[in-house]
């Protein structure tokens, strides 16, 4: 089989359009169809990369959910309401960064506190009101007239804890048990540059949202939500990769490039919607051969570079007639032609794209994060039938759109 190198884009965009895509990603979950990315989890509706929940509403980025509503980052939370960055948290409501808490409200960064309203950076306290000691009859009577449902009320308590936050020091960064680490809300994690919302993840830079169970180790330029990886670049939405770059919906891949909707496979090159391919070599989804797969590949690499192709976004969507200024790799300081704000490469960030053969980026960090998330559909519910069991399907694809959309069962059934 040969492949045109000098169609590999167009070639790429239709193999893309014409393959299935997954309509869901919820999985191993009971009556939580609406949502997206919803794992292990019961009676949850409009949750959106989330998992371990139980009858949970309108949260996302959050695990071990119980009884909550409207919660982000958040962990081991029951019978929480407009809770973010809570972790192990009971019956509290509008809190942020409280940890071990239970019975707090309209508070902020609290560790081991109960019945509190309206505090801010208390540790081991119990019965408090505006980070005043008060006793349980006064928190009582507080809490009996504290009507979240009354806008009035609640702009009340907001204004004065907004006033406390300003009065109490807080720490510069959220970090816990990290070391030469730049960014927020980074744990257990080592040599990160710029990396948020990430855990278990050493030598690596821009890496985002990778808060399940495993960050990365030598990777740059990752998430949402990247977990177990090694020497990688350019991944959004993937698990379990090594040696990868330029990847959408992938898991389980070895030495793979400029790949979506691909698992349990190795040594793929523009491939789409395939799996257990853990032998052989494989471009646009055609078996080759390997001195046939290194020389094209090679080809298609220079196409690339040509055109100015930096990114799987660009693969995907750059408008290949508009043209792409060249900027010179000696320029370490640049402006991003995207949104125009100037970033600057850091000696570990050049030497990891020598090292990986990858082109100096051109976007800044935050517009290549974006592209990341672009990828994906936005956050609507909608219904329309798989395309292969003609069921109805609860979908962020919406009815219009013009890909092949199918159920998980036959996703994964389909699959090459």
């Amino acid at each position: 089989m040969t492949i045109n190198v000098q169609n590999f884009i167009q070639d790429f965009r239709d193999l893309y359009l014409k393959s299935p895509q997954c309509g869901s990603w919820t999985r191993a979950s009971e009556n939580c169809d609406y949502g997206d990315i919803t794992t292990v989890s019961k009676d949850c509706y409009m949750c959106f990369n989330s998992g371990n929940c139980r009858e949970a509403y309108y949260c996302e980025d959050s695990r071990e959910l119980k009884d909550c509503v409207d919660c982000a980052f958040c962990e081991a939370c029951e019978l929480c309401y407009e809770c973010v960055d809570c972790n192990n948290c009971y019956g509290s409501n509008y809190c942020q960064d409280c940890v071990n808490s239970e019975d707090v409200h309209f508070s902020y960064d609290l560790k081991r506190c109960r019945h509190c309203i309206g505090c801010v950076g208390l540790r081991d306290k119990e019965y408090y009101l505006f980070n005043k000691s008060c006793t349980p009859e006064e928190f009582k009577q507080a809490l009996s007239t504290l009507d979240i449902s009354n806008p009035l009320i609640v702009e009340k308590v907001d204004k004065k804890v907004e006033e406390l936050k300003r009065k109490v020091p807080r720490m510069y960064v959220h970090q816990f048990d990290t070391e030469n680490c730049t960014g927020d809300y980074i744990t257990h994690s080592k040599n990160c540059h710029r990396c948020f919302d990430t855990r278990h993840t050493e030598d690596s830079g821009y890496i985002y949202q990778a808060n399940l169970d495993k960050g990365t180790n030598d990777s740059w330029d990752c998430g949402p939500i990247p977990t177990g990886m090694d020497l990688c670049y350019d991944i959004a939405y993937s698990h379990y990769l090594f040696n990868c770059k330029h990847l959408y919906w992938c898991g389980n891949l070895k030495d793979c490039q400029y790949c979506t909707n691909c698992f349990e496979s190795e040594n793929l090159f523009g491939c789409h919607y395939i799996q257990r391919k853990q032998k052989g070599f494989y471009i646009l989804n055609q078996q080759v051969e390997e001195d046939y797969y290194r020389k094209t590949t090679r080809a298609i690499t220079d196409l690339l570079r040509r055109k100015r192709i930096y990114t799987l976004h660009d693969l995907l969507n750059k408008d290949l007639s508009a043209p792409t200024p060249e900027i010179s790799d000696s320029q370490l300081e640049r402006k991003c032609v995207l949104c125009g704000e100037v970033f600057e490469l850091t000696e570990n960030e050049r030497k990891f794209y020598k090292e990986m053969d990858i082109l100096y980026p051109i976007y800044c960090p935050e517009c290549r994060a974006m592209q990341r998330f672009r990828l994906r559909n936005e956050r609507k519910m909608y219904k329309r039938t798989c395309g292969s069991c003609k069921n109805t399907l609860i979908t962020t694809y919406p009815p219009e759109s013009p890909f092949i959309v199918y159920c998980l069962d036959c996703y994964w059934k389909h699959m090459g």
